[in-house]
């Protein structure tokens, strides 16, 4: 039975692919990468976020560069960020039965402070934020060890290849929702054990 349920932050909570494409926009002379634009979207939606390091020859040092300057940067666009429609009342009617918590590799001065502004900071039990895209199984098992919690009553919800990947690997059960980043191809290439096309699918399940 599922008591507790974890949330991906960026395109499983709020719709943020186009403030993060403009993030990269901004910094992508800097490292030397082309711009982004947006016929590419389509064809960036089929790839995992290691595909798309091989495609743009991004090495892990230089990728958590740029990750780590974008949510800098980015920081108070973040704030006036907006939930995709109706979550927050799913969300809300969720913590009445579920123990609720994020986790997610943008900044967790980001977070707190979109959710402070949403008035939404009672709802989620915890935020727990990875520093590595590519390690976020060892932030999963640093997470249920520091809250004490158990693997076969986790539900993670995500929007990318590499959240089912973490999943698998920790052996946590995983959502993959398909409004955010990857698209549903690609998520049901990873089997995952649930996958959900609108937030409205979560509330009824």
């Amino acid at each position: 039975m599922m008591k507790t349920l974890i949330f991906d932050f960026d395109g499983t909570l709020v719709d943020s692919m186009a403030l993060y494409i403009d993030g990269f926009n901004q910094v992508a002379k800097d490292f030397s990468l082309p711009l982004i634009k947006k016929l590419d979207l389509a064809e960036l939606r089929q790839l995992s976020m290691r595909e798309l390091a091989d495609k743009y020859k991004i090495g892990p040092l230089k990728l958590a560069k740029i990750v780590l300057t974008v949510n800098k940067n980015l920081h108070q666009e973040f704030v006036n960020l907006e939930f995709f429609p109706k979550m927050k009342s799913i969300l809300r009617e969720l913590s009445k039965n579920y123990q609720l918590g994020i986790l997610t590799s943008n900044n967790l001065e980001n977070i707190e402070a979109f959710l402070a502004k949403q008035n939404f900071t009672d709802v989620f039990d915890f935020v727990y934020a990875s520093k590595s895209l590519f390690g976020k199984d060892k932030t999963f098992k640093a997470l249920i060890k520091k809250h004490k919690l158990n693997k076969a009553e986790i539900l993670y919800f995500g929007d990318e290849a590499r959240d089912i990947e973490a999943c698998q690997k920790v052996g946590v059960k995983v959502a993959a929702v398909t409004w955010g980043f990857n698209s549903p191809e690609l998520l049901k290439s990873k089997n995952p054990d649930f996958i959900f096309s609108s937030p409205e699918k979560i509330a009824i399940s």
